[in-house]
């Protein structure tokens, strides 16, 4: 009768020790096994954007390798010599090319465009660029995409990982051009940025 009496007094301590380590999250570690791991290797993910010309020929990354800003030099379609009242098309494809492991959707967005800093050339007041964003560069030579967009606009496109998004340009020199402003040249920039969401 003595050693059921002790049984129940134990069993009355045993529980209150369990209860106890469930109220306070105690550590189970006396009863964990300790496995030795070797030391991993951690890569950091490159922020990787490329840039294709409107032939589709050249590809150079946005960022060069001495981390300065890449400049592309883009082919305009149809090539020579701008008409007063008439327009040129060219494109740049930025690919998002990063070797991130999850997901990694990028936003790229043009700034206003810079006609040779709006007063070098005498030609700029007579320029007007559009900039639309598109699936394609097949569809930077079709004057439909740009009847929405405004004059000196902007543009932003999400680019997905492995995804690539596409800013078309339209270039049209005014039909009222004086004469005596044929042969002249002028440099349009039109800088763009990409943000990771």
């Amino acid at each position: 009768m003595k050693s059921a009496r002790t049984l129940k007094a134990t069993g009355l301590v045993l529980i209150a020790v369990v209860l106890a380590l469930f109220t306070v999250q105690g550590s189970y570690a006396l009863w964990n096994k300790a496995v030795t791991s070797n030391a991993g290797t951690v890569q950091a993910a490159d922020f990787r954007i490329s840039l294709t010309d409107t032939n589709a020929s050249r590809v150079t990354d946005m960022t060069l390798a001495d981390g300065t800003a890449a400049t592309l030099s883009l082919t305009t379609t149809p090539i020579g010599v701008v008409i007063p009242g008439q327009s040129t098309y060219a494109g740049v494809q930025v690919g998002n090319v990063t070797n991130a492991g999850g997901a990694f959707t990028v936003r790229a967005s043009t700034a206003t465009p810079i006609i040779d800093n709006n007063a070098a050339s005498p030609l700029a007041p007579y320029l007007v660029v559009k900039t639309v964003a598109a699936t394609s560069l097949a569809q930077c030579s079709s004057p439909d995409i740009y009847a929405a967009a405004t004059p000196s606009g902007t543009a932003s496109t999400d680019i997905a990982k492995a995804a690539t998004g596409v800013f078309c340009f339209q270039v049209t020199l005014a039909a009222t051009m004086p004469a005596s402003l044929s042969g002249q040249t002028a440099s349009i920039a039109i800088p763009i940025t990409v943000n990771q969401l």
